[in-house]
């Protein structure tokens, strides 16, 4: 159903701030995609340059952002509590080293607690959790395969956000818990045949074994990462 707009303001403005007020309303949950520039300019019987003008504004004052080939997407003004932060989540590592991340999600899926993970996150044993497992690519190279467990009792609406667009330490910071220290534990294993051809190397080789567990500044246990990185594109240094 068309929306009719005042025909005394430019319609790019009426536009802009009805996006504002459906997103400052909950409509759009932050790290969620708006509809297309199609859509809405169905929705208000405008043309595409129009709602991209209105689309254009948002994003220029932070409230959204183009995604290429994916979308327009909803930013949270926590993001901005990350700056301050020394823990970084990998995409942010990686630009900071001048190059290019990339993510490829294999599968997000909802699965109980179980005993180990209802002691971490202090929750029941057939609560649900969140298990995501990724592939993280460095200028296109396969570099780590991560497996990553979240409460979902903490973020209910996580499975709303695309983890491919965003870090999960910026999904963090949207929901309220910014990450503010880390247990970490590394090894070195062997990987089996599956593994390695998603990391494009051969079966038995040897990787870095990565074990991390973040908190947000409550000692509360937000996430437990366990990671298979490759060792021959560099390893892991620590300042103390």
């Amino acid at each position: 159903m068309m929306e009719n707009l005042d025909t005394d303001k430019p319609k790019y403005i009426q536009i802009r701030e009805i996006i504002r007020d459906e997103i400052e309303d909950g409509l759009y949950e932050p790290g969620s995609a708006i509809p297309s520039e199609n859509d809405l300019a169905e929705r208000f019987g405008t043309t595409r340059l129009t709602v991209r003008n209105a689309i254009d504004a948002l994003v220029a004052g932070g409230l959204l952002r183009r995604v290429q080939g994916k979308g327009v997407y909803v930013m949270s003004e926590r993001l901005g509590e990350a700056d301050a932060l020394e823990l970084v989540g990998f995409r942010e590592s990686v630009r900071e080293k001048n190059a290019v991340p990339s993510v490829k999600v294999l599968s997000k899926a909802r699965r109980p607690a179980g005993g180990f993970f209802s002691h971490l996150f202090e929750i029941g044993e057939n609560d649900d959790i969140l298990a995501i497992k990724r592939v993280n690519y460095v200028d296109d190279v396969p570099l780590m395969i991560e497996r990553t467990f979240i409460p979902i009792s903490l973020f209910p609406k996580i499975e709303s956000v695309d983890v491919g667009v965003f870090s999960l330490y910026q999904v963090y910071g949207m929901f309220g818990h910014t990450v503010a220290s880390a247990v970490e534990h590394l090894d070195m294993v062997e990987l089996g045949t599956r593994d390695a051809h998603l990391l494009g190397i051969e079966e038995g080789s040897a990787v870095i074994s990565y074990e991390c567990v973040s908190y947000d500044e409550d000692g509360t246990a937000l996430e437990f990462a366990s990671s298979y990185r490759r060792g021959d594109l560099g390893g892991y240094s620590v300042t103390y």
